[in-house]
């Protein structure tokens, strides 16, 4: 594209009346001025988008947060969510795009999905893997930053007794 040309000639893809090559038809629902709409009728369809496609969606949101552009991969991870992809992976971005934002409650309430869809506790010995400690660490900041100490303290408790195990692995 060349420089200083913008898609769209930097309107929105309602307004074009054109679809997004790579999520096809309806992005204009999904995502306008004011940002995502989020009805639950949306979410509960599936979103027909391919493997390929939604792994393509991860990856930019997950390039966009290194880059430090938290508010465009907000958009594209709650684009995702209104389209259907309750994945963990897809429930875990908006987690962590939240959590970079400062908003705590929203936050623990993505995390609170998370364990419904994605349960890290289990019964009998497991090992903890790198993702499910991250879950920890973000739901014992959140409640820290919400002032609920005593869930804080017991969510830090159950961090470091099963982040130990995980730090003996690597060595």
């Amino acid at each position: 594209m060349p420089e200083g040309r913008k898609p769209n000639g930097g309107r929105p893809l309602a307004e074009t009346g054109r679809h997004d090559p790579v999520l096809g038809r309806g992005l204009e629902k999904v995502v306008d001025s004011a940002g995502p709409i989020l009805d639950a009728q949306s979410r509960a369809q599936p979103t027909g988008l391919s493997t390929r496609q939604r792994d393509f969606l991860l990856l930019n949101i997950f390039v966009l947060t290194q880059h430090g552009y938290i508010q465009r991969a907000s958009v594209l991870a709650e684009a995702l969510y209104v389209l259907g992809d309750g994945t963990p992976e897809a429930v875990l971005a908006r987690t962590v795009l939240r959590f970079f934002s400062g908003d705590w409650s929203a936050a623990l309430a993505c995390l609170e999905e998370l364990d419904r869809i994605d349960p890290i506790e289990r019964f009998g010995p497991y090992t903890m893997n790198d993702r499910q400690r991250m879950r920890r660490y973000l739901k014992a900041r959140c409640l820290f930053e919400l002032h609920q100490h005593v869930p804080a303290r017991d969510a830090v408790e159950s961090y470091l007794r099963h982040g130990t195990e995980g730090a003996e692995e690597m060595e």
